[in-house]
């Protein structure tokens, strides 16, 4: 993932954990990480590292963790 363009993920349409959970989008990218916002049933902000991202197809980030495992990312 060193190539990507780590702004380019803000234009994701939606970040999908490793087990196919939507886990909301990405609005930034700070420092080695990118933050997500999810406005499901309810608010929640993760700061994922980038290290988690597996692949970016263009339109949906895919991280490398299930979904289980997103609250040890909450800010």
């Amino acid at each position: 993932m060193d190539c990507l363009d780590w702004r380019e993920l803000t234009k994701a349409r939606k970040v999908v954990t490793s087990d196919a959970s939507p886990c909301g989008i990405a609005i930034a990218e700070f420092r080695d990480s990118i933050v997500i916002i999810d406005h499901g049933a309810k608010f929640r902000e993760y700061i994922i590292p980038k290290s988690k991202v597996e692949r970016y197809d263009g339109r949906d980030v895919y991280l490398s963790i299930p979904h289980c495992m997103l609250s040890s990312f909450d800010f």
